[in-house]
């Protein structure tokens, strides 16, 4: 009896455990439910989305109207696949807007990545914290060990991307 009991005790923690880890991989609606811990302005619905070449996209109004284009790759279980955060030059020319900017670059990472603290320290080395580099002529990279970042800016755009890769580790689940 006590090895039954122990038994049914064992399988009900396993079960209650496997229930509270989440995706790495978040779907729109945990990425949006994540971004609004942040910010309350930075929830968005499906209703919000559009789509367009092979990608959804939902514009925010941060400092001016559709200032910030957020734009979503989905893989074929529905999780998102890559991030992009994308500004025109012309939306983005005080301070503040581009600290709007690099707040809401920072909470899609933050949204849509799970970084250790030294991959997290290590991607501050991107111009992303630099927003007086913003819209010269960028192209830096970095990767963790499950995403790829890409910054990149010229004289008219600036964009952040960043993309989850599998790695061999997620193949064995």
């Amino acid at each position: 009896m006590k090895r039954i009991c122990a038994f049914l005790l064992i399988l009900t923690l396993i079960f209650t455990l496997s229930g509270c880890s989440e995706s790495s991989q978040p779907d729109y609606e945990l990425l949006s439910k994540r971004m609004s811990e942040y910010n309350e302005h930075y929830a968005f619905e499906y209703f919000d989305m559009f789509q367009y070449d092979g990608a959804y996209h939902v514009y925010f109004s941060l400092c001016s109207e559709d200032d910030i284009m957020l734009s979503m790759t989905f893989d074929e279980e529905n999780n998102i696949s890559s991030v992009a955060v994308t500004a025109e030059s012309a939306k983005m020319t005080t301070d503040g807007q581009r600290n709007a900017f690099k707040s809401f670059t920072s909470a899609v990472t933050n949204s849509f990545c799970t970084l250790s603290d030294k991959e997290k320290s290590e991607l501050k080395n991107l111009s992303t914290e630099n927003i007086n580099l913003y819209f010269s002529d960028i192209y830096e990279t970095y990767s963790a060990l499950r995403y790829n970042f890409i910054f990149s800016s010229n004289s008219q755009y600036i964009v952040y991307f960043c993309e989850y890769v599998q790695v061999m580790e997620d193949l064995t689940q």
